[in-house]
């Protein structure tokens, strides 16, 4: 098969396969396809570092073009916040910064007074 079960996740079982169907879905379907993948594993994470990094990557590539709410900017920066203290707790830092980063983008200009 194209698809294989990889522990609790499935993966391609060729990465020519990975990138065929990337290049060959429409990019709004991709901007959705991160969002839902990231919000699936979040939900799923449950201090899990691995699945919750996994799933603000993938939320992160969503926010890079995606419209989205404010409640869901509040969300997706919390859960960078959370993403920068598991990859400062791996002594990964230059990861925690750029999740740090990425969060602080996504807060409102005012953020102190309304969240």
């Amino acid at each position: 098969g194209i698809m294989e079960k990889a522990g609790p996740m499935y993966q391609f079982t060729h990465d020519i396969i990975q990138q065929t169907v990337y290049e060959l879905a429409p990019s709004n379907d991709l901007k959705l396809l991160h969002k839902v993948i990231g919000k699936s594993l979040l939900k799923s994470a449950a201090n899990n570092p691995t699945f919750h990094l996994l799933a603000v990557d993938q939320i992160n590539i969503f926010c890079k073009s995606g419209d989205r709410t404010p409640d869901e900017s509040a969300q997706y920066a919390h859960a960078n916040a959370t993403a920068a203290k598991f990859a400062i707790g791996s002594s990964s830092f230059e990861q925690a910064r750029s999740y740090i980063n990425i969060g602080m983008r996504l807060l409102e200009a005012r953020h102190w007074e309304t969240q």
